[in-house]
């Protein structure tokens, strides 16, 4: 009877010793704005995030500076033909603020856009609105997206994808939980 007490001592040891992998897997990522923290999003294991800081840039059909806010840029490790990016711009206090806004971002997001459709609908939980559409980037052609999430507290998500012709499949599960991990903070 001894030895077996034994055995599930070391087999319990065995599953705890586990158990921090486990919580450690994907990892949670903060949006701050001006000291305020906007929202969560959880990265998927083998992903890389990228963080920009706010800048102003040229959109390819316009002569004028545009403020960008700050931009997470994510991206599987072994697959470059995909890119996920989000962001809180300040000025955009709702939904129906940011609908232009998510349609003019396709020249942002590639050249010689095509919007293919808009919809409503919910992610994560939020109201959103999201705009689709086709072009190239870097001459290769591309599908793309940019959702709006209307968070609490008079602000917005807008998440980006971008994939390259060719893309793994595969990666549209991360994608996915990517968009529906966001939380409001």
């Amino acid at each position: 009877m001894k030895a077996w007490s034994s055995l599930v001592v070391c087999a319990a040891v065995g599953v705890l010793s586990l158990l921090p992998q486990v919580a450690l897997s994907d990892t949670e990522v903060v949006y701050a704005d001006a000291g305020r923290n906007v929202f969560e999003v959880t990265v998927p294991d083998f992903w890389t995030l990228r963080v920009g800081g706010e800048r102003e840039i040229t959109p390819s059909d316009d002569d004028a500076l545009r403020p960008i806010a700050r931009v997470f840029g994510l991206s599987p490790e072994l697959e470059n033909g995909v890119w996920v990016g989000l962001m809180s711009p300040p000025q955009l206090r709702g939904l129906e603020d940011a609908k232009d806004y998510a349609q003019s971002l396709s020249g942002q997001l590639a050249k010689t856009t095509e919007i293919t459709g808009t919809e409503s609908r919910e992610i994560a939980g939020y109201p959103a609105f999201v705009v689709e559409g086709t072009g190239r980037r870097d001459g290769r052609p591309v599908h793309f997206s940019a959702a709006v999430l209307e968070l609490p507290r008079d602000r917005v998500v807008v998440g980006l994808t971008v994939l390259e012709k060719g893309y793994d499949t595969s990666a549209l599960s991360d994608v996915n939980a990517i968009l529906q991990s966001i939380r409001a903070r």
